[in-house]
């Protein structure tokens, strides 16, 4: 579980950091005040990116055991994953599943992309596959939570923990979308045929995804509202 452990450091610490930094914001002056605990949680969190290995090193270690994965597929791991993904979305459509295959779908092709082009030369490149494929098996791992019909320990009501996995698995599809356009064009040389990588990512279909996304966070704005946090 090697791999595995390094997505959820990767995951859970950049969730941290990033919500400290948001609550500090929120605060503004106070927020950077002794006086207001989110900064010395702004401070404690910091910590968790660095040690035991700093998110960069969790990038790497990721994108190294999924590309040894792939090559042992014989550049199928993600295309053979993704059926379990789908079958999810046939049993419990409503919590995001059949856009957290399309992030899985585009991911493959991604990898594959890097893997005949040889772009993971380029270092950059191979921590944006750590990154994109931490918040593909996440954006998987999110949707099997919400659909579990036994009771959740996350103090949420199911439909809010399935509205928490929608906002989630687009959030992904998009990330891979545009980043992956991004950053593995950027990294090809020559002509290499960006209208047919849009084509190959399905981005039409990852944008249309995005309807109903600001009324998913509405229904978890309102969700926190309601919670008291001593």
């Amino acid at each position: 579980m090697g791999t595995e452990g390094s997505i959820a450091k990767l995951v859970a610490t950049e969730a941290g950091l990033a919500a400290a930094e948001a609550a500090i914001q929120a605060l503004g002056g106070y927020g950077y005040t002794k006086e207001y605990m989110v900064e010395k949680i702004r401070r404690d969190v910091r910590i968790t990116t660095i040690y035991e290995g700093t998110s960069e090193i969790m990038e790497w270690t990721i994108a190294r055991d999924r590309w040894r994965d792939n090559l042992q597929k014989r550049g199928q791991y993600y295309a053979e994953v993704v059926s379990a993904v789908e079958a999810l979305h046939a049993q419990a459509p409503d919590v995001g599943a059949d856009v957290a295959a399309l992030a899985m779908r585009a991911l493959h092709t991604l990898v594959e992309r890097a893997r005949l082009g040889r772009l993971t030369r380029n270092q950059h490149v191979l921590f944006r596959l750590g990154e994109w494929i931490a918040l593909v098996e996440t954006a998987a791992a999110f949707c099997r939570y919400a659909a579990d019909p036994t009771p959740k320990v996350s103090g949420y009501a199911p439909q809010v923990v399935k509205a928490m996995s929608r906002v989630y698995a687009r959030q992904a599809a998009s990330n891979i979308a545009e980043q992956g356009l991004r950053w593995v064009y950027g990294a090809e040389e020559g002509d290499a045929g960006l209208g047919r990588l849009e084509a190959d990512l399905n981005v039409s279909a990852i944008h249309a995804a995005q309807r109903g996304l600001l009324a998913d966070c509405d229904a978890i704005a309102a969700a926190l509202k309601e919670m008291s946090f001593e």
